[in-house]
């Protein structure tokens, strides 16, 4: 009698070994498609890809030909792929005005800068009392316009 508790026993412990390996596995798989990364740097190329001062200016100026304008500023970070830009407006305009000129910026970059950058656009006023401002408009690198 002996060796059928024995034989019970084995099989008890190679089930509870199985399921103990297949959790293990399950738990690697989930680990391994939440917490790694693609193996890709998604920086890479960003040193091919620098936005220039003559770029960084000719937005300024066309956005400077908005009436209105209290400052404009165009950023970028060499550690992300968005390039910001910040209106400031003495007061409102009409924001069909601001989409129009916001996409024609967009011919000041270069048609590969604008294949590798984001795009974000802030605009705001000080008037204190305006109901239009603020608004954001972002350009995915994909995308040939700003969605507001």
């Amino acid at each position: 009698m002996k060796k059928g508790k024995d034989n019970s026993k084995t099989i008890k412990i190679i089930i509870f070994s199985i399921i103990a390996i297949v959790v293990i596995l399950l738990f690697v798989l989930i680990y391994n498609n939440l917490f790694s990364g693609s193996g890709s740097n998604r920086l890479e190329g960003i040193s091919s890809h620098i936005i220039t001062k003559d770029e960084m200016e000719s937005v300024k100026g066309k956005l400077n030909e908005l009436e209105n304008i209290d400052s404009v500023d165009v950023n970028t970070n060499p550690k992300t792929k968005i390039v910001k830009i910040f209106v400031r407006l003495k007061d409102d305009i009409e924001f069909d005005k601001v989409k129009t000129i916001s996409n024609e910026v967009l011919t000041d970059f270069s048609e590969d800068n604008l294949k590798f950058y984001d795009i974000e656009i802030f605009v705001e006023s000080l008037n204190s009392e305006s109901t239009v401002y603020p608004q954001i408009g972002y350009k995915h690198k994909t995308s040939s316009e700003f969605a507001w």
